[in-house]
């Protein structure tokens, strides 16, 4: 069972914390953990970077996947190389892409370049990949096109009828990485507007990263900045998918389109990220007949070592 967190001076990640200054709490309650990681570990759990495309088929005007992620085109082994090594951790990428109400596995947390170069290749190609099944959640519908309503949030929106699945592909893509339980430290990265065309919001997306203790990174794709205040509804979805990042104790960026560039950029990013936080954890006891819900917490022995972010999940156990 992990917990991941930063703590920050300032602007400065606080880089150099001990077990001694850290308290987890479950249910309240002060328990022991056996697991600590940190930037100062010597031999740091591997890291795996998430990452899941929305490449929904274009939409007149307001989507192009073509146009969104242009580094398909020139992307290389050498720069798969670069964002696998790094001589602090096991970097490890997982690929996948939602379109439409459909979800494909590219491929696996792997360390091999070419595997990661076969994957981008593959990003734009209908079909491509391990299809995974996607479900709306609980309580959750369709929205069919129709009249504009001043609820933002169950109204229809713009080119609804076009719009894809990308909250559920992203409860899908959670789900799948992890099937195999496995002591590794994991981050999710989504490339969206995060409109999709259901009723699913992205706090649903947010409840189940943090049930997982899977911090979020929103990539807002807002393509061409042709989501703008003029269309209010699909704004607003919008800016809650960003919010996912502050929700899950991840980080928000917008980029209209992801060149080569401006992806090496965002993975570069991420894994300092993803390299400065600390994970703690236990293996809980086994348990005699019916599991229930813990709630678990991380809490810092003195306010003086910092601003303490992300830090609190949900499990069963």
């Amino acid at each position: 069972m992990l917990l991941s967190f930063h703590v920050t001076q300032g602007k400065q990640s606080v880089t150099d914390l001990t077990p001694a200054d850290v308290l987890l709490l479950e249910d309240g309650k002060p328990r022991d953990f056996s697991i600590f990681d940190g930037p100062a570990t010597k031999i740091r759990m591997p890291l795996d970077l998430v990452l899941l495309f929305d490449t929904n088929p274009a939409i007149p005007y307001f989507w192009d996947p073509d146009a969104v992620y242009p580094f398909v085109r020139n992307w290389d082994e050498g720069m798969s190389r670069a964002a696998l090594n790094n001589h602090a951790a096991d970097i490890r990428i997982s690929v996948y892409h939602a379109a439409g109400q459909d979800l494909y596995r590219l491929v696996r947390a792997t360390t091999d370049a070419s595997q990661l170069l076969d994957a981008f290749g593959s990003l734009l190609t209908p079909e491509a990949g391990t299809a995974i099944p996607l479900f709306l959640p609980p309580n959750r519908d369709r929205v069919e096109p129709g009249p504009f309503t001043n609820d933002y949030v169950t109204s229809a929106f713009i080119s609804t009828g076009s719009r894809g699945w990308p909250l559920e592909a992203a409860i899908g893509t959670l789900n799948d990485v992890t099937t195999a339980p496995e002591k590794v430290a994991r981050l999710l990265v989504i490339f969206s507007e995060g409109i999709g065309a259901t009723t699913t919001i992205p706090e649903d997306v947010g409840n189940h990263a943090l049930d997982l203790g899977i911090p979020i990174y929103p990539v807002v794709t807002n393509y061409q900045g042709h989501i703008t205040s003029s269309y209010p509804r699909n704004q607003f979805r919008m800016g809650q998918f960003a919010k996912l990042g502050k929700m899950t104790g991840g980080r928000t960026v917008e980029h209209q389109k992801i060149d080569a560039a401006t992806l090496r950029m965002i993975l570069e990013s991420v894994e300092t990220d993803g390299l400065s936080e600390y994970v703690v954890g236990f293996e809980p006891s086994p348990t005699r007949g019916t599991s229930k819900a813990h709630k678990l917490e991380i809490k810092l022995v003195s306010k003086s070592s910092g601003k303490l972010e992300g830090g609190t999940r949900r499990a069963i156990y």
